[in-house]
């Protein structure tokens, strides 16, 4: 009898054991397969951008950065300078090493092939995709609580009895998210891989923390702090993710406080590494400084009442761009967004949205403190879900807000990237909540038996549809400068930036490019209207002046190009790239005296100025004043020692000055550097 009741124990336990692995595996395989169409479906919306070019700036961050273009034996030294120093050659305030790294490994292999980067920043977008409903999924499907201490977790009863609630919710979210037209600029445009790279670490570490909380397994914390620290290398914008871990741990798991304090403690200390190191790089250089009003119209607002009311009615944009986002710039500086103050109608309703949303996870907070919000959720309700996309769009939201502090531009797509994830979280919580008014959510259905459920679906259908078409559509806009600025200066018609940037592309590439004399005439001409409506939006703007200066100088126009540089050096008296640009054109007008101060009057403001030692080193020569002319090549040899050009006009120096022996010497030095120079 005993050996009976033994057998029965033994068949018993593997059927149970095995029909949980069973489900367990199955659970798995579904949510690959929806985690793969989400990644499948992002990859194949941006296919598109495989053949576009460098735009904005992927010029300053890959092709016209000396440092990335020195390829793999530059990474040492893009982990040890600031994000621009390549291309302006003096610090600029940010650290975002990882992302350039990138471009240096795919210079050193494919360098200057723009299509190379688009394909990697589409496959690191579709990953995000994929990654993305499975961290949704470790969120929104909490396991079973255990009925006693011990016993298995169960991992696949998601949200309730409905068994797959949880994953619809993440499966929406996440379509939502990969097909939103407002990711455009961070997908096609090559330089905002830093926003790619950041989110994605970010959500790699959130995997490696609900893994560490599944199996205890200590290495799982090391990766996913390791993971935060990339993505910290990646953007400052992930230091919100010591806001959002405690969060979601207290949201979506039974974990402690105290073990919830630990637990983020973990990664702070990753954070104050980050901020350490970046503090020895930058040595004190500050980003956003000193920010004009041609780049955030809120540098303008003279009272707080005008500052605060600005801010939010830039937020209530970003609103209204998530969920109807047509049409789309790249940019929106001045005065395409006016200034306003708080009596503002539309900035008094952005406030109380926000106030609203804010009151409400305040409350859903204090009462998920009282009662455990991941009972709540096996329970069915929705407030934990909902609560937690609204505090994770206010917090990512707020470092670009304009309200503690001034940004350097005042609204751009790429940086809605983030929060547009707790968006994205709450729409499928509301399109999936049941239309009664509960709180429950495991009476929603999308199924025929349901008709407001049909009717739902066709709404989904309908609206990922219209995002995915609008986002395949506007990655045409991006193919290069001259499309993507032409299209944007009639949607956005009072920025002064995108009517200079037109101008800016029309006088100094395509006019370049053009062969036909009358052709280029007109391009010039067509590229100073622009930057003079520029002008008549923001008269102070010195960078328009600077460039019709350009226009006129290479159009042959003296006086204009003069009047124009001066007005520039009148409103900004300290560039002396615009002084040195006025002493060019002197230099072609043949006025040599006046070409020679404006060179020396640029030294004085920058003695390590290239460009300036080399003309003032011409104009000397020109003048026959050959001292001062080698003196000024010489300089030019001190700060740039690779300068073959320098050694050549050495070299004609000398032999107007009729020393054969010194001037054969240069000319050595010089064919040696550069062969194509010639005697």
């Amino acid at each position: 009898m005993k050996a009976k009741q033994k057998a029965k124990v033994k068949s018993s336990l593997p059927s149970f054991t095995r029909g949980k692995q069973q489900q367990s595996a199955s659970d798995r395989k579904r949510r690959l397969i929806l985690a793969l169409i989400v990644g499948i479906f992002g990859f194949l919306l941006y296919s598109n951008t495989f053949s576009h070019g460098y735009v904005l700036d992927d010029f300053s961050a890959v092709k016209e950065n000396n440092i990335v273009r020195q390829g793999i034996h530059a990474i040492p030294e893009i982990f040890k300078t600031s994000y621009r120093e390549g291309y302006l050659s003096v610090k600029d305030g940010l650290y975002r090493p990882l992302s350039l790294a990138t471009f240096a490994i795919e210079w050193n292999y494919f360098p200057d092939k723009p299509g190379i980067s688009h394909f990697v920043n589409v496959v690191l977008y579709g990953i995000t995709g994929f990654l993305l409903f499975l961290i949704l999924c470790k969120f929104f499907c909490p396991p079973q609580p255990s009925q006693r201490e011990g016993a298995t977790r169960v991992i696949s009863s998601p949200l309730g009895r409905s068994g797959w609630a949880g994953e619809v919710i993440a499966f929406i979210t996440s379509l939502l998210f990969i097909v939103h037209p407002l990711h455009v600029e961070v997908v096609a445009n090559i330089k905002s891989r830093d926003e790619i790279l950041c989110f994605l670490f970010v959500i790699c570490s959130f995997l490696f923390v609900f893994r560490f909380l599944e199996s205890s397994k200590k290495r799982f914390l090391f990766f996913g702090m390791s993971t935060y620290f990339l993505s910290l290398l990646s953007k400052e914008t992930s230091i919100t993710f010591l806001a959002l871990l405690p969060l979601s741990l207290h949201f979506f798991s039974s974990v402690s406080i105290k073990k919830n304090i630990s637990i983020t403690s973990f990664f702070l200390v990753m954070a104050i590494i980050y901020l350490l190191i970046r503090h020895s790089v930058l040595q004190g250089a500050m980003a956003n400084e000193g920010v004009s009003v041609a780049d955030n119209v809120i540098a303008g607002a003279k009272t707080f009442s005008t500052h605060m009311g600005t801010a939010f009615y830039i937020l209530g944009l970003y609103v209204l761009k998530l969920i109807f986002p047509h049409p789309l710039s790249y940019d929106y500086s001045f005065n395409q967004i006016p200034i306003v103050s708080m009596g503002d109608i539309f900035s008094i309703a952005s406030l109380l949205f926000y106030v609203v949303i804010g009151s409400y996870v305040a409350f859903v907070l204090y009462r998920t403190f009282k009662r455990s919000p991941h009972n709540l959720l096996y329970k069915g309700e929705v407030q934990p879900i909902l609560a937690f996309g609204v505090l994770f769009f206010l917090i990512t939201i707020f470092l670009f807000s304009n309200l503690a502090l001034i940004i350097g531009t005042s609204m751009g797509d790429r940086l809605i990237y983030f929060p547009s994830l707790g968006f994205c979280i709450c729409v499928a919580v509301l399109f999936c909540s049941s239309p009664k008014g509960s709180n429950d959510i495991r009476s929603f259905a999308l199924s025929r038996r349901d008709p407001f459920g049909t009717g739902r679906g066709v709404i989904l259908f309908i609206v990922i549809s219209l995002f995915a078409y609008k986002t395949y559509s506007r990655n045409a806009d991006w193919k290069d400068n001259y499309t993507l600025y032409s299209h944007d200066v009639t949607v956005v018609p009072n920025s002064v930036k995108a009517h200079y940037y037109l101008g800016l592309e029309l006088v100094k590439v395509s006019a370049d490019a053009e062969q036909d004399t009358e052709k280029r005439k007109k391009i010039y001409e067509e590229g100073i209207r622009e930057l003079e409506k520029a002008v008549k939006i923001l008269p102070a703007f010195s960078g328009a002046h600077t460039e019709m200066g350009v226009a006129y100088y290479k159009m042959k126009n003296y006086g204009k190009a003069i009047e124009n540089y001066n007005k520039a050096a009148e409103l900004k008296p300290s560039d002396a790239i615009t002084l040195n640009n006025i002493g060019s054109v002197y230099f072609e007008w043949g006025k040599y005296p006046e070409a020679k101060e404006k060179f020396q009057q640029a030294l004085q403001i920058d003695p390590r100025f290239v460009d300036a030692h080399m003309n003032l080193g011409s104009v000397c020569g020109t003048m026959k004043d050959y001292n001062n002319a080698i003196a000024s090549f010489n300089n030019v040899i001190y700060y740039a020692p690779d300068n073959a050009n320098a050694y050549f006009f050495i070299a004609i120096t000398y032999q107007n000055m009729g020393d054969k022996a010194n001037a054969d010497k240069y000319f050595q030095i010089a064919q040696k550097m550069n062969p194509k120079l010639k005697r």
